[in-house]
């Protein structure tokens, strides 16, 4: 009796096997204990498989917030907050262009909030960042000013849940005053040098 094994079907069952057991040892690579990573590098095959915590070790619990506000005549007016994330459509988790603005303004502020916490009190050395000459320049040609304007300030915020239901709010830093005429170049002096990021 002779068996005639079809090679073709060997060779799929074998990459769909491979693939699916591949599949389940990344998402298990993935869970937050590390205990499935050392069992995954030991041994005879040491599976190559990707690390994709995004997130870890340190993950975010806070919320950035950016407001502005407008000075008329020497007068500072109200703040106003500018949404930094919006709403997601149900196809973002594959495909979402509209993200890159927001993430562009969330890493802005990132920056702008970690110089303040690295530089303190030298409020200049702070205007020389990436992220505040965005911030200005964003608020400066892309948002709304009160008729007769003639500068524009803008604080940073975070927000994170203290307990259920209860929200703490703290500022964590306040720019300079920019001007808002056409002739100004930017928010601060040095900023010409720098290419227009917003």
């Amino acid at each position: 009796m002779i068996v005639k094994v079809n090679t073709e079907r060997v060779k799929t069952v074998a990459v769909t096997a491979s693939l699916a057991a591949w599949l389940v040892a990344t998402a298990a690579g993935q869970l937050p204990e590390n205990r499935f990573d050392n069992l995954l590098r030991r041994g005879r095959w040491q599976i190559p498989v990707p690390n994709w915590r995004f997130f870890g070790p340190n993950p975010g619990v806070k919320d950035n917030h950016l407001l502005y506000r407008d000075i008329v005549d020497g007068e500072p007016g109200e703040w106003e907050e500018v949404p930094i994330t919006r709403d997601r459509p149900w196809y973002a988790l594959a495909w979402n262009a509209r993200n890159r603005s927001p993430k562009a303004l969330f890493d802005a502020s990132q920056d702008t909030i970690g110089r303040s916490v690295a530089f303190g009190p030298e409020l200049h050395l702070v205007t020389l960042g990436s992220g505040y000459r965005l911030l200005s320049r964003y608020i400066q040609r892309h948002l709304p000013h009160a008729e007769g304007a003639s500068h524009s300030q803008f604080m940073l915020m975070q927000s994170f849940l203290k307990a259920p239901g209860d929200r703490e709010i703290e500022p964590v830093f306040v720019s300079l005053q920019f001007p808002l005429n056409d002739h100004a170049s930017d928010a601060t002096p040095e900023a010409a040098a720098f290419p227009v990021a917003a």
